[in-house]
């Protein structure tokens, strides 16, 4: 009889992923990160998924690299008028993802200063095992990123 292997990748040590709800635009929002924390996040191609009446729906990505501290912020909508992102996470209005290893003490000082931004409701860490499909999302997002690289290197 054959074995059967299973391949398992864990992504919470790779990912933060932090849930912003506010009532800002996403350039507003951008603005003021880029204020608070000191980012340059900058708007790049729409994050496009698939509806379920097989229309793309359009999400905003505002992406920034940190060459000193080696990780990638990238904050990405979770709202189009016709779905979700992310549906199971329906009171996040917005996601920071960080890519690369974020220090545990540095998450709370960025999550606090995130919650001083006028009309941010709240911010806070997600559990990204127990976000529904997220392996997929993340693979797709870097797919992106590469895309996006590729694009701005030739003109």
């Amino acid at each position: 009889m054959a074995k059967k292997l299973t391949f398992k990748i864990d992504f919470s040590s790779e990912y933060t992923l932090i849930g912003i709800s506010c009532h800002l635009k996403d350039y507003r929002l951008t603005f003021f990160l880029n204020k608070k924390l000191h980012l340059h996040l900058s708007r790049i191609d729409d994050f496009i998924q698939e509806g379920h009446d097989k229309a793309d729906l359009n999400y905003s990505v505002f992406f920034y690299q940190c060459l000193e501290t080696q990780n990638n912020y990238c904050l990405i909508s979770n709202h189009h008028s016709d779905g979700k992102l992310i549906p199971n996470i329906g009171s996040i209005d917005y996601f920071l993802l960080i890519e690369n290893e974020f220090p545990k003490n540095r998450k709370k000082e960025l999550i606090q200063e995130i919650k001083t931004i006028p009309n941010v409701l709240t911010a806070y860490e997600l559990d990204l095992s127990k976000v529904k499909n997220i392996h997929q999302l993340l693979a797709e997002l870097e797919l992106q990123f590469i895309e996006n690289k590729n694009i701005k290197k030739n003109p």
